[in-house]
């Protein structure tokens, strides 16, 4: 009876290792894939960037492996075949995997394999680029950016271009940053690509809009539901009462002066774009707020919700800090401004300290040229705040800025649906994309 006892013990334990075994072969295996993934996908990605050579193009991707490999602990080895022809990346990874309890592959460990191909072209894109350079210019002050199908990209050459703050998170299909990255590696995923080329602007090409005459002037909304007309906002447009307005069907130009919701106010763009241009013209959406915003459908702002003058000063504040904002569907163009989907920063570059917010919102207010004179007093939100999420249920959203601060607990979710809506996103943003084929 002992005999037969320790038979069937040890029968089980070697039923239960094996079991562990095949785990372990299948974990390594998703992960290396995963690894294969987005290897191809950062170095195809390149080709969007117009300055890239094959070498560049290859190495980005092995780097990117072999980073990835070495942060998972896999014994792995990459390889690395590019095409110019095609403009396609592809990455196979041999790894091996040491069994505990089933002798396959023998000591040297049992094989497995991944490979993916990506090519430059067809539907998956930078869907949150800062163009700027120097520190701090994508940032995350505990916050996080979820861009699943879509990629990230800082192209500032500062080692501290890219920065995750407290706890922080960003996930995208792959993270790119033109010089290098704060924050833990466990923060990013994946984690990030460095020394990537600038991105270009992918609406650099996309004509202004020309409307200067004044068909309205320093116009403020009265309490209750409005719809307003398009045209041209001289002064801009001030919605600072619990209203609920609606701007439908055109583009409506902000000239010398901001586009401000506060105290409450609920704006709602259906097939409709905002221009700013001259003097103070920004954005001003406090906490209050509610936004639900679509992008017109076609004509010359079509996929755009929000379009900058080319010609504005470098480094001007937007602030979308609205504690209801389920839908963000377009683009965000603001290539010339800092855009914070959060709070004003307490610091002034990315940090939000909630306890100093009402000792420092005077010296905001007064540090700040298109809101002084226009509101009284900032709002001061709850501490601590609860989180937010930001353009949850957008089929997509694109934000090209020239930089980037998210904060304030804010979830900025970058969706990629790009066939799921009738507003289809600019072409010029998607042309050089890039998806896998394998």
């Amino acid at each position: 009876m002992p005999i037969m006892f320790a038979m069937l013990f040890g029968g089980l334990m070697l039923a239960a290792g094996g079991t562990i075994d095949i785990a372990t072969i299948m974990r390594v295996r998703s992960n290396i894939q995963n690894v294969s993934d987005s290897a191809a996908l950062a170095g195809a990605s390149q080709y969007r960037l117009g300055n890239s050579d094959t070498n560049v193009v290859r190495q980005v991707a092995l780097s990117f492996a072999n980073s990835a490999l070495s942060s998972a602990g896999i014994d792995g080895e990459p390889t690395v075949t590019v095409n110019d022809a095609d403009r396609s990346v592809k990455v196979a990874i041999a790894a091996k995997v040491r069994l505990h309890f089933i002798r396959l592959g023998g000591s040297a460990g049992y094989s497995v394999n991944s490979n993916a191909t990506a090519r430059a072209g067809s539907s998956s894109v930078i869907c949150l680029l800062a163009l700027g350079d120097g520190s701090t210019n994508l940032g995350v002050d505990n916050g996080r950016v979820t861009a699943s199908k879509c990629n990230t990209h800082s192209n500032s050459k500062s080692s501290d271009g890219l920065i995750l703050n407290g706890l922080s998170t960003m996930s995208a299909k792959v993270n790119c940053t033109g010089g290098g990255y704060v924050g833990s590696d466990a923060a990013f995923d994946p984690k990030p690509a460095t020394d990537c080329p600038a991105a270009a602007d992918p609406l650099g090409s996309r004509p202004a809009p020309s409307d200067t005459k004044c068909d309205f002037k320093d116009y403020k909304v009265e309490i209750g539901l409005q719809t307003l007309h398009p045209g041209v906002y001289c002064g801009g447009l001030v919605i600072d009462k619990p209203s609920r307005v609606r701007l439908m069907h055109g583009t409506y130009i902000m000239k010398d002066g901001p586009l401000i919701l506060t105290n409450g106010a609920m704006l709602n763009m259906v097939d409709a774009a905002v221009y700013l241009t001259g003097k103070d013209a920004v954005l001003y959406f406090d906490y209050t707020t509610t936004l639900d915003l679509s992008a017109p459908v076609s004509g010359p702002m079509a996929g755009i919700l929000f379009f900058e003058d080319r010609g504005a000063p470098t480094g001007r504040l937007h602030q979308i800090g609205s504690r209801i904002a389920p839908q963000l569907l377009g683009t965000i163009y603001l290539s010339r401004g800092k855009l914070v989907v959060g709070q004003l920063p307490t610091d002034d570059v990315l940090q939000f300290d909630c306890k100093s917010q009402a000792a420092n919102n005077a010296n905001l207010l007064a540090r700040n040229p298109a809101l002084k004179g226009r509101l009284s007093s900032l709002v001061t939100v709850p501490c601590p705040m609860p989180p937010i999420h930001v353009s949850l249920q957008s089929a997509w959203t694109l934000i090209v800025a020239r930089h980037v601060a998210i904060n304030g607990g804010v979830d900025l979710v970058l969706n990629a649906n790009y066939d799921a809506a009738p507003v289809a996103p600019p072409s010029e943003a998607m042309k050089d994309s890039t998806i896998l084929v394998h």
